[in-house]
């Protein structure tokens, strides 16, 4: 008797499992994609955007090599795909913060303490990452959820 109402429960409970369907790329026409990747993916309510740098969309230049001025920017780039993603600020689940110099722990740390006032999602910071170019001091790894 105990198999089959372990069996019913199964089944109800699989019944009731929704999926998501298949992740669907956002194209952000203010803050495109670099490379041969889309902007950001939508999974379900979750949002994974790809990695994020320092390079004005318009005027198609990096920021200035200082990690105030870089992180800015790839904060407003930030801002611009969860916009086009259905999702802002407060639905930021997690941040990976990749540092080209380790020694700009410290400044990184209070420019996104003060950009994400009050809020405080999880993060991870990552030194040392050297993508071959002077030009990139940092980059930023997002997954937000979707607004409801």
């Amino acid at each position: 008797m105990k198999n089959v109402i372990g069996f019913i429960l199964c089944l109800a409970l699989v019944g009731c499992y929704e999926t998501s369907g298949p992740p669907v790329p956002v194209v952000s026409q203010t803050s495109p994609a670099l490379g041969p990747y889309s902007s950001a993916m939508i999974h379900g309510d979750t949002v994974y955007l790809s990695g994020i740098i320092a390079l004005d969309p318009v005027t198609k230049t990096f920021a200035p090599a200082n990690i105030e001025a870089q992180f800015a920017q790839g904060f407003a780039n930030m801002q611009t795909i969860l916009a086009a993603s259905g999702s802002d600020l407060e639905h930021v689940i997690k941040v990976t913060v990749y540092l080209k110099n380790p020694a700009d722990f410290p400044t990184m740390n209070k420019v996104y303490a003060e950009a994400f006032a009050p809020y405080k999602p999880a993060r991870t910071t990552v030194p040392g990452v050297d993508w071959g170019s002077d030009n990139v001091l940092i980059e930023l790894d997002v997954i937000a959820a979707k607004k409801r």
